[in-house]
């Protein structure tokens, strides 16, 4: 039996040592997974703080289009514009919101900042010879950023990156 209980202890204190180095490893793959679980957190709180400054955005040009459709209105009203001219009015703003939500679908598609954004669009519009308003409008319908030419996606990729400014820089913006 002597004989046997050095086996036992030899194949006990192995075994342990095999457990160990599992333990090791799994702890190695659990730090691993903790580190991911962590970067998925912090992009989804990074994604969540765009999603309410551009809902914040969105607010603010909703109640500036108010503003100009009461003003339009009014001054209409008082005779001061003519319906043609308040027909002019309204489709210039028509196309200035529909620029600004291009340059909001290339912020966020490139994490550029508005300014980098208007000049990516602008300088497609220049490439391609197109009017902004009219590849605003095909943006904003398609949703495709590849109807921009070669040169702005050029532009995009050396355009400041949005992980690069702070929040006050987005709510300024």
């Amino acid at each position: 039996m002597t004989d046997e209980q050095p086996e036992s202890d030899f194949e006990s204190q192995r075994r342990f040592e095999e457990l160990r180095d599992q333990v090791a490893a799994n702890r190695i793959d659990l730090d691993a997974l903790q580190s991911r679980a962590d970067k998925a957190n912090h992009r989804a709180d990074a994604s969540e703080h765009r999603a309410d400054d551009d809902r914040r955005r969105v607010d603010k040009l909703e109640a500036r289009i108010d503003v100009d459709e009461a003003m339009i209105a009014e001054l209409q009203a008082d005779g001061v514009l003519s319906r043609e001219h308040a027909a002019q009015m309204e489709e210039a703003l028509r196309s200035s919101r529909r620029i600004g939500a291009a340059i909001g679908i290339v912020m966020a598609n490139d994490k550029v900042r508005e300014q980098a954004a208007f000049e990516i669009l602008s300088k497609a519009s220049q490439h391609t010879n197109r009017k902004l308003r009219l590849l605003a409008d095909e943006l904003v319908e398609t949703g495709d950023v590849n109807c921009l030419s070669p040169a702005a996606r050029l532009a995009r990729r050396h355009a400041p990156n949005e992980s690069e400014e702070t929040s006050d820089d987005l709510q300024e913006g």
